[in-house]
């Protein structure tokens, strides 16, 4: 079962023409040796342990009919695929998926929080950039920090 641990941390991989890549090792203990690929807002790919993945298809399920229920379906759990690690730790990404999120060659595997985000590099940057200090002074707001 995997850990509850919290995940952070940005780290640089490549993909092959195959959809082939390494997935962090500090990732895999706590998401898993298998756990689930999905596409993600912002163009990029979100794993999940199977445990959280079923927290959350549970919650979709929950929802009331409507337009945000039809997306999350739609974009999560229509496109979600398991995923798990071979001996040298490579996981093999689905080809729809790496179409999704434009992963061509260089990727970012970012951990953030209890799933782990794969991001094509400039995207990536790109994103990065676009957050003004303000929009993250405005963000650090709503903690209480002491």
């Amino acid at each position: 079962m995997p850990k509850t641990e919290r995940m952070s941390g940005e780290l640089l991989y490549t993909i092959d023409p195959k959809g082939r890549m390494s997935f962090p090792p500090k990732f895999r203990e706590i998401l898993g040796e298998r756990f689930i690929l999905t596409k993600g807002p912002n163009n990029k790919l979100v794993a999940y342990s199977e445990e959280n993945w079923e927290r959350l298809v549970e919650q979709i399920a929950e929802m009331d009919l409507g337009r945000e229920k039809d997306i999350l379906t739609q974009m999560c759990v229509k496109a979600a695929s398991p995923v798990e690690a071979d001996k040298l730790g490579r996981i093999l990404v689905p080809q729809a998926l790496r179409q999704f999120a434009g992963l061509v060659k260089d990727v970012y595997v970012v951990g953030a929080i209890d799933e782990v985000e794969i991001w094509d590099r400039a995207n990536y940057d790109a994103f990065n950039q676009s957050i003004t200090p303000s929009d993250f002074y405005a963000a650090m707001s709503g903690l209480k920090l002491k």
